[in-house]
């Protein structure tokens, strides 16, 4: 490196320190000060002229410092609070300075106003208060939306993720069986985002004939096609502005994909027949209970498009999977099926465990019909285990019953066990678990120690 260059990269180090916001000071091996950028004078309220060429203790007879307190942390870091004769309070920083050979050549310094330190760690804390404070809103949303029912650890953590993606623009990836809620996750993304007062169009890419699909989707100009009358927007041009859920894009044909791909990435759509490319303002959401990435491997979903769309995956998990959802969304679907059909019908304790343990194979979308057909059809006001649809009965049977012949002692004591387990699984205490069992907590906790669990 030239002399030059180096004469040049000292004077921009020089201007730069002496530009910086904070104080920063040099002092030879007997404390004398040499140099002080500006901030020095502007974080004292002393001019720079008073303090360089002088020791702490000259400022103190001069009465600029009025009173100072010293203290070393760690190795060698000294820290110094002074109270100067402006009135301010300032926090130094000093630490040595060693040449190649160890030897200290000089002090080096920072130099703070205390006020403007708690100022920054206030306006810090503010900040995070705030963000805090957006999240929690989010949260109370989607606590008020009307379908999201549950209070399982996994419905919880699927809240959290979606209060953090909703306000962003990601494109998002919903995945999950049949009937787990996709649509109401989505609708809550959509409530709670920034373009929840615009339109939020739902797309069925499984229940629009294929024959169709193109118009319905892109739109169509007069003429494009026999028995196109007039020019139609369409359903992406309907959600300028708002979101858009493609549902079922699993079913999505290949040379349709190609052109989705091409909407997603310019955010133009141009209409079948037509020329001209209008610009759209729409945040993307898919949904698929299809397994995309084996699709893509298979040749029946284009790559590029699967990663366009799952920028954000959100995997629900099945309702077998979070068994402390189906007592709260029982309760639930019977007060709206009640106040729908003006009945006052309640469910008894045996039929409410019966459809807890049920595996739900068609997820929410079966237990609310469940409800619904029970609503209507049971005519006692309590909805007993005989009232339950014979699909879980015999699912129950399967369950509780082997095959196989065993002696009858065996049977009992299996049988035992399967709802010991079952209710210390459900419950918090033994004492809770036994109140359910329909036994004393001594004996109980006889029959835990007598199977060892």
């Amino acid at each position: 490196m030239s002399h030059q260059t180096m004469l040049e990269i000292d004077q921009v180090f020089l201007e730069s320190i002496d530009q910086s916001f904070d104080g920063f000071v040099l002092s030879d091996l007997r404390g004398k000060i040499f140099y002080a950028n500006k901030a020095v004078e502007k974080i004292s309220g002393v001019p720079t002229s008073e303090i360089v060429g002088k020791t702490t203790k000259d400022m103190e007879e001069d009465g600029i410092i009025i009173s100072q307190s010293m203290k070393i942390l760690k190795k060698d870091p000294l820290t110094i609070s002074q109270k100067l004769r402006t009135g301010i309070e300032v926090f130094i920083t000093s630490k040595p300075v060693y040449d190649e050979d160890g030897e200290i050549i000089c002090y080096v310094a920072n130099y703070h106003r205390f006020s403007r330190i708690d100022d920054l760690y206030r306006e810090h804390h503010n900040q995070v208060d705030i963000n805090y404070t957006e999240l929690q809103q989010l949260r109370l949303q989607m606590l008020k939306t009307d379908e999201w029912i549950g209070v399982s650890f996994e419905t919880k953590k699927l809240k959290e993720k979606v209060a953090k993606v909703a306000k962003t623009e990601a494109n998002i990836l919903i995945i999950g069986e049949s009937g787990v809620g996709k649509e109401v996750v989505s609708k809550t993304i959509h409530k709670v985002s920034d373009r929840r007062d615009f339109p939020f169009i739902q797309i069925n890419c499984g229940a629009i004939p294929e024959t169709l699909m193109e118009a319905e989707l892109f739109g169509h100009e007069k003429g494009a096609f026999t028995g196109a009358l007039s020019a139609k927007p369409g359903l992406l041009e309907a959600a300028d502005k708002g979101t858009v859920l493609l549902d079922e894009i699993g079913e999505i044909p290949l040379h349709l994909q190609v052109k989705l791909l091409r909407v997603i990435q310019t955010r133009e759509v141009t209409r079948v027949g037509g020329t001209k490319p209008r610009k759209l303002d729409i945040r993307f959401l898919a949904a698929t209970n299809r397994d995309l990435k084996q699709m893509v491997q298979e040749g029946g979903f284009r790559e590029d498009l699967y990663y366009r769309l799952n920028v954000i995956p959100i995997k629900i998990p099945p309702l077998r999977d979070r068994k402390e959802d189906i007592p709260v969304l029982c309760r639930h679907f019977l007060e709206k099926y009640n106040k729908k059909y003006v009945v006052d019908k309640r469910l008894t304790t045996s039929a409410s465990r019966l459809l807890s343990e049920y595996a739900w194979p068609g997820n929410v979308r079966q237990l609310e019909n469940t409800m619904e057909q029970l609503v209507i059809l049971t005519e006692d006001p309590e909805i007993d285990v005989r009232d339950l649809p014979r699909e879980l009965l015999k699912n129950q049977a399967d369950d509780y019953f082997p095959d196989e012949i065993i002696p009858l002692p065996d049977l009992r004591e299996q049988t035992e066990k399967r709802m010991i387990r079952l209710a210390l699984d459900r419950y918090k205490t033994i004492r809770e678990a036994a109140r359910h069992l329909g036994v004393d907590h001594s004996t109980l906790v006889k029959k835990i120690k007598k199977y060892g669990m």
